[in-house]
């Protein structure tokens, strides 16, 4: 539980410039790594994360597993689908934490993503690990979620579940061709491990469409991806940026019409309208014109092409 709480509460601590206290001995490898994390996270965010001191003692290392199994995140999305695949015959078990990216007060929501990643995990002849944490509560009003503190909490989160697992996979948000700074870092993630838990994070030599491309034949894929981010209502909503450029990466490839959570309309003015607005949305727009262009889909190639320009006008 101490090491769980490390990297929450360092996170915490640098955004509110206080020191942070741990009664509890906590790992000798965890807290050494605490000062390079610190050292990453206030370069990238110099006014909004301080270095902080941390007071803990070390703990001695002793056996602990009494499993030596595989853990990855599942939240039944391009990246969940696409480490799981990768490392099918590896992993053992699959990790969803309700409060991360699903409200935990949307009971509605909570059941139909159960339903989702319990077919997706009997299908596979995985162990599903269903999780509640209320961290977010903490956190938010101090810092990003996305940018700060996502990686931090996930990784705390499957320490508690080191006594039975040695490794974790935590599927990578970003190629290494288009790192920035995130709350989820190949240059971080590693750094949140025991030494009881080796945390790799995973997938980073793939872009989005590449992935998407990729899971886009999986049977289980098909019928249980989810990769919206509007945090009510229906499992995809079809209209927001994500699942608009992941069903422009499944059309392209020439499988939208199978996947069941997803609508088969891909409305290029309504695209248009919702533009691009981030560095995020920047970096998969690219990826879907480049794509766009390599299937000749003129259409979409010239709408993308037209967005990814009146962005790079806007900002210079």
């Amino acid at each position: 539980m101490a090491d769980a709480m490390l990297p929450v509460g360092l996170m915490l601590s640098m955004a509110t410039d206080q020191k942070l206290e741990l009664e509890a001995p906590v790992s000798k490898k965890l807290l050494k790594n605490s000062g390079t994390v610190q050292d990453i996270f206030h370069s990238w965010y110099p006014k909004k994360l301080q270095r902080v001191e941390v007071q803990a003692d070390s703990r001695s290392y002793r056996p602990l597993q009494k499993d030596n199994l595989t853990l990855s995140t599942f939240t039944a999305g391009v990246d969940a689908f696409f480490t799981l695949d990768k490392h099918f015959d590896e992993v053992s078990s699959l990790l969803y934490v309700y409060g991360f990216d699903t409200p935990l007060k949307d009971k509605e929501l909570r059941a139909r993503m159960s339903y989702h990643l319990n077919e997706a995990a009997e299908h596979a002849g995985k162990t599903l690990i269903e999780g509640v944490c209320n961290a977010r509560r903490f956190l938010n009003p101090h810092m990003s979620w996305s940018k700060m503190s996502h990686g931090a909490t996930i990784s705390s989160f499957a320490t508690l579940l080191s006594s039975h697992h040695e490794l974790f996979y935590f599927p990578a948000s970003y190629a290494y061709a288009d790192l920035y700074p995130w709350g989820s870092h190949p240059l971080v993630d590693p750094l949140w491990s025991t030494e009881y838990l080796t945390i790799v994070h995973d997938g980073a030599e793939a872009s989005r469409v590449e992935k998407t491309r990729k899971i886009a034949h999986n049977p289980s894929a098909q019928k249980h991806l989810r990769i919206c981010f509007k945090k009510k209502g229906n499992y995809n909503c079809g209209s927001c940026s994500k699942c608009l450029r992941t069903k422009m990466a499944l059309e392209l490839e020439g499988q939208l019409h199978k996947f069941e959570t997803l609508d088969h309309e891909i409305d290029l003015d309504q695209l248009k309208g919702i533009g691009i607005s981030s560095q995020s949305d920047l970096i998969f727009a690219r990826e879907n014109y480049d794509f766009a262009r390599q299937q000749q889909h003129a259409a979409l190639a010239e709408t993308l092409g037209q967005m990814i320009e009146e962005y790079e006008a806007k900002s210079g």
